[in-house]
């Protein structure tokens, strides 16, 4: 099965992010499959997952981004789950965006506009903290582990956008 990844590179002199605009492939084993099937109706459990798989992340260090080791990136879309919300959040953002940044953080319902405005400045706070969470460092050093074997079965392939 594959995935198609868009990522998004950070800088940290200016705490923002910019976009990639090319779309990369990642071929998952059968149980890796399964698993992403199971998580993907979880966009921070499907992230998390991707995050914390060292295959992964040496697929991005060594095929994607081999020219940009010590940089910091993240994942703003997988298939059609889309985290950039994650990264270009502001108080004048969709409607959609705030109710579901409000349910991740438990912030309770604005009465108007004004409203509006603190609790937009509220979850911007609040992403600060999240964003760093969300933040993949491409280190020198290939992540190793019993998962490594499997390297031989993954296949990377750019789309132009």
């Amino acid at each position: 099965m594959q995935v198609k990844f868009e990522f998004v590179i950070y800088d940290d002199a200016l705490d923002t992010f910019e976009l990639d605009e090319n779309v990369y492939s990642y071929e998952l084993n059968k149980e890796q499959a399964e698993t992403y099937k199971l998580l993907k109706e979880a966009d921070l459990h499907l992230y998390n997952w991707f995050k914390e798989s060292e295959l992964f992340v040496n697929w991005i260090r060594e095929e994607i981004y081999p020219d940009k080791i010590g940089k910091k990136i993240a994942i703003s879309d997988i298939d059609e789950v889309s985290l950039r919300r994650y990264y270009f959040f502001k108080v004048t953002s969709a409607d959609s965006h705030y109710d579901y940044f409000k349910k991740l953080f438990g912030i309770l319902h604005e009465v108007d506009w004004q409203d509006r405005e603190e609790i937009g400045e509220e979850i911007i706070e609040k992403l600060i903290v999240k964003r760093q969470e969300l933040l993949i460092e491409l280190k020198e050093d290939i992540v190793e582990g019993e998962e490594e074997l499997e390297s031989s079965e993954n296949n990377t392939e750019v789309i132009e956008s």
